[in-house]
């Protein structure tokens, strides 16, 4: 029997006399062991074929190449194979080169920039959007770039990692409220209100990548407004994939007033390539031009990726994928609740199936990657303990009979002993 087990790993890392070495040597070991049983949770076997429907692997333990039903891939609109989100891409390889040539404020900022800067500033509502070579680096510098040690940071329990390390790395208080839970936000909001007037900022998920539920903002927002906070909302689960053709959270929650809200994105998700933004009032993006380090220090994304993320910006806004995307999303969410499966509330194309136990996650995995199916496994610390999880995200291009048979193998791998 054998666990992927990080969250010991990390607690004796943290003892008083574990060297530095010391959480590498035991973790070398796990992972000797996990390659002798021919696992693919810390190490993967590599796609050959892009990230869509089907995709083959070249499977490292028994040297050969495997067909899979993709199961764990972000590319919900399939904008990663899309014909005219790679002939746009092209064109702008061909006119301004595979690379920007230099920081944003420096010679980095080309006219794919702008346009493509704009144009996420009006998907989103805001006045301005700023752009990131990815959407980790954009959630750690927007919290970097406003937050100082004298500022109070209130995050969701759920939240990515990127904002958590965020927070800690800005030297501000931080203090966690329970999942998608206003009253417990508002608890906090009360008993530290009078120390920190003006300076909170509360940050949550739109989409919750490891639940896939959907924020609470309305309440969440009142809360914001009332104790003179902002709010930082990350939409790298929810552009794409919730709101009228695909606009996000806040359009899935009707609203119109952006006042106190700052806006997270990513460009790698639906968007199909990489990157990151942020969108807020003009004077918020005007001062992260200078005060998000990396905006400062890093060579902006190349023009090739902005082009991809327009193009991929008009295919949501000029067809029905997204709304053919949410029905393959309903329809296997409702064939594995039938089935008896616990897939928590989501209501997105993120679909947790719940396993719980470690061990049993991992021979799971094996027998689902062994049968065709690959989906992505999440265990602790990612998720608390004891809720280990295989994580399926839907795809537009998944027929019913790709999701039928991923049930069935479901349902098979969890009758192994």
């Amino acid at each position: 029997m054998y666990k992927v087990d990080l969250q010991t790993n990390r607690e004796n890392a943290s003892k008083e006399n574990c060297s530095i070495l010391d959480k590498v040597n035991d973790y070398t070991e796990s992972v000797k062991t996990h390659e002798e049983l021919g696992l693919n949770l810390l190490r993967k076997s590599a796609s050959i074929t892009a990230s869509n429907r089907e995709v083959t692997v070249f499977e490292r333990h028994s040297q050969k190449e495997i067909k899979t039903l993709m199961f764990g891939s972000n590319n919900y609109i399939g904008a990663i194979t899309n014909e005219y989100v790679i002939k746009k891409t092209i064109e702008a390889t061909e006119k301004s080169g595979i690379g920007s040539g230099g920081v944003p404020i420096l010679s980095g900022t080309t006219y794919y920039h702008d346009k493509l800067e704009k144009k996420l500033s009006k998907f989103g509502g805001f006045e301005d959007t700023i752009l990131f070579t990815s959407g980790f680096t954009a959630n750690l510098r927007v919290i970097l770039g406003l937050i100082r040690p004298n500022n109070l940071i209130l995050q969701d329990r759920l939240n990515h990692a990127s904002l958590m390390d965020g927070g800690m790395l800005s030297g501000a208080r931080m203090l966690r409220y329970k999942h998608n839970d206003p009253t417990s936000l508002e608890k906090l909001l009360k008993e530290n209100y009078e120390q920190y007037k003006g300076g909170i900022l509360v940050i949550t998920d739109g989409v919750f990548s490891m639940n896939g539920d959907i924020a609470r903002i309305p309440e969440i927002l009142d809360l914001v407004k009332k104790y003179d906070a902002l709010l930082l909302i990350d939409e790298a689960h929810a552009t794409g994939v919730i709101g009228n053709k695909g606009a996000g959270t806040l359009d899935y929650h009707n609203i119109k007033d952006r006042s106190n809200i700052i806006l997270s994105g990513t460009l790698s998700k639906t968007l199909g390539s990489v990157g990151g933004y942020i969108s807020a009032s003009q004077n918020i993006i005007d001062y992260l031009r200078f005060f998000a380090s990396s905006n400062l220090y890093s060579t902006s994304l190349p023009p090739s990726i902005c082009a991809s993320a327009m193009a991929c910006l008009e295919y949501m806004q000029n067809s029905d994928v997204v709304e053919r995307l949410n029905a393959n999303a309903r329809y296997l969410r409702e064939k594995l609740r039938s089935n008896g499966f616990n897939i928590l509330d989501t209501i997105t194309p993120i679909i947790p199936v719940i396993v719980g136990d470690e061990y049993k996650m991992c021979i799971m995995s094996k027998f689902l990657l062994d049968n065709g199916i690959y989906t992505s496994y999440i265990q602790p610390p990612a998720v608390p303990l004891k809720t280990c999880r295989i994580r399926i995200n839907v795809m537009v291009s998944h027929t019913q009979e790709d999701m039928d048979h991923l049930v069935e193998k479901q349902i098979e791998s969890c009758m192994i002993n």
